[in-house]
């Protein structure tokens, strides 16, 4: 994919001996820490506001969130502390205790009002935790999230974590004073919900619009400069952990594309460089110039989907077929050689996590589909398939044609796609490769059921209910503050009927996930992925590998958690690491 940086990691891999070395003793006070935001480019002119879609703040170094995700396959609700510095479920809701230290740069204490009102902000952007319901004051440094009544959602606490944290003396003014009275009408029915959703969707441009004079930060840095070129963040002294920071200053360099992060790499001038896409040509350069690989397995990989209203894929000797047919090695040299790993399993789950969750035994009983073009032959001619003259044809006779879906931009969807293309034509398939202009419209040709087949991103994780989702159960969207249930695009069976455990009703196991502890779900995700490898309504392609670089010039200690790894760098200096030579 094209400057986007894969942030689902299950565990770590080292990529080079020596990456964690010795703490410095140089004078930390004079370090100067050089990356980039891989999450979005500096936007000259756009506001210091995290609610802005082009807004200039940086995670984990002046933007700050109650806590991130530790990126556990098994426990997806395991997060590190940030503002808040502990939590624990309670009945309807989640109580979480701000860090008695947490200050804003101004040296104003972060409050339990500032969560409240960063609660309501999230609400009038649609990007509230499901289930919450509102959020009471229970002590300057404490807070209660309610759930909505008689409802229940594992990772609740997750979604809690995840707020977005802004000081209430620069972002109350945008909020009426009975916000709270707003929010809770607008999860009622009726005319009067309609009324209080309108009235949340028509103050979210003003949030977004809103732009502050200077940054108030609560992370471990503030900004203090921005141009086209590069921000500058400076040590915030009154960030609760800032004794564990050793840089005095943070530049985060912008860009335009991949090639300029790559021309960065090769001149040795970031200290951390997040994951792009990127040819082997180009790795060999960054690794010269003294980059160290650091590599872990990520929570998403990419798929071949179809859609199974389509004519004749809804045919399931067709779909497994195919996966006989595509040579995932070949195609992950091509289209992802740095940063992708071909799928061994077909279970809707990264590899990683498929031997997390299913035992020995059980991943022994699933196909592996490996490459077997005799396989193929054999499948459609059963399902009354016939070959003439080199060339495949369908059941009612028609020639059998392919076009493979990809949006513009996503140079390794493109690249595996076109060899693809050439795999199948030379089977007697004639395959081509359709483009959409931008990702937006492909995305939107996808709902209209415009792809027979197309590229889509699959097991996303952490948690194994969200990958299955990706397939079963429901969808859920937000639109302002309107959550909407919508069927896959797939169009998958509700229920199928497995070899290893019988009829299995996928929709409903699937939505059952979400409630299910580690343990309870076990059985259920090992039906779930016999169903998967036999209904196979995507072929896994390859698992993406999160890798990323560090250098030695100018700072030691890296971490070698994969859940710190996949966290921004910020995260990665108040938990101890990161120290200047």
């Amino acid at each position: 994919m094209k400057n986007k940086k894969i942030a689902l990691v299950a565990a770590m891999a080292c990529g080079a001996a020596g990456l964690v070395a010795p703490a410095g003793t140089a004078s930390a006070s004079s370090a100067i820490f050089t990356s980039i935001d891989e999450t979005h480019p500096i936007t000259v002119g756009a506001p210091m506001n995290p609610y802005n879609a082009k807004g200039n703040s940086f995670d984990s170094y002046d933007q700050m969130e109650l806590g991130y995700s530790q990126y556990n396959g098994l426990h997806p609700d395991a997060d590190y502390p940030a503002i808040a510095a502990t939590w624990k479920s309670v009945p309807g809701g989640l109580d979480v205790y701000i860090q008695a230290k947490a200050d804003w740069s101004n040296g104003q204490p972060v409050t339990s009002t500032d969560v409240k009102d960063s609660a309501a902000l999230a609400f009038v952007m649609g990007t509230q935790p499901f289930n919450l319901a509102s959020v009471t004051v229970l002590g300057p440094k404490e807070v209660r999230f309610n759930t909505e009544p008689g409802t229940h959602n594992r990772l609740f606490a997750a979604q809690v974590l995840g707020t977005i944290v802004t000081p209430s003396s620069e972002y109350a003014s945008l909020l009426p004073s009975d916000i709270w009275s707003v929010i809770a009408a607008s999860e009622g029915k009726g005319a009067a919900a309609k009324k209080a959703a309108a009235t949340l969707q028509k103050l979210a441009p003003k949030v977004e619009d809103f732009a502050p004079k200077t940054d108030i930060s609560a992370g471990p840095f503030y900004i203090a400069r921005l141009n086209a070129g590069e921000a500058l963040l400076l040590k915030n002294p009154d960030f609760y952990a800032a004794s564990k920071i050793a840089p005095k200053e943070v530049v985060l360099r912008n860009y335009t594309g991949n090639e300029e992060i790559w021309s960065y790499m090769e001149a040795g001038q970031l200290d951390v460089s997040p994951y792009t896409a990127m040819p082997t040509n180009v790795l060999h350069e960054v690794v010269r110039a003294g980059n160290i690989e650091v590599i872990a397995p990520s929570f998403v990989a990419v798929a071949l989907a179809f859609d199974e209203a389509r004519y004749p894929y809804g045919m399931q000797p067709v779909r497994q077929a195919l996966a006989y047919l595509l040579n995932r090695n070949e195609i992950t040299k091509v289209g992802e050689p740095v940063s992708g790993k071909p799928a061994k399993y077909q279970t809707g789950l990264i590899d990683s996590v498929s031997a997390q969750w299913l035992p020995g035994p059980e991943l022994a009983k699933l196909d592996r589909y490996n490459y077997d073009p005799a396989k193929a032959t054999s499948l459609l001619k059963g399902a009354g398939f016939t070959e003439r003259s080199g060339n495949w044809y369908l059941p009612n006779g028609k020639a059998w044609k392919i076009t493979l879906e990809t949006p513009s931009g996503f140079s390794d969807w493109d690249a595996a796609a076109s060899y693809m293309s050439h795999e199948l034509t030379a089977f007697g398939i004639p395959t081509s490769v359709g483009t959409a202009p931008d990702y937006a419209t492909y995305l939107s040709k996808i709902a209209n059921g415009d792809y027979a087949t197309a590229f889509w991103l699959n097991a996303l994780g952490p948690a194994v209910y969200n990958a299955y989702a990706r397939v079963w159960g429901k969808n859920v969207t937000s639109a302002g503050n309107q959550l909407t249930t919508k069927g896959s695009f797939l169009h998958t069976p509700a229920s199928f009927k497995t070899s290893s455990y019988g009829p299995v009703a996928l929709n409903n196991l699937t939505n059952g996930l979400e409630d299910m502890t580690t343990a309870q779900a076990k059985p259920v995700v090992a039906k779930l992925a016999a169903a998967y490898n036999q209904e196979l309504p995507m072929i896994t392609i390859w698992d993406y590998i999160l890798v990323q670089f560090v250098t030695n010039k100018h700072f030691t200690d890296w971490p070698h958690s994969s859940g710190l790894l996949n966290n921004p760098p910020g995260l990665w200096m108040w938990n101890g690491y990161v120290h200047a030579k």
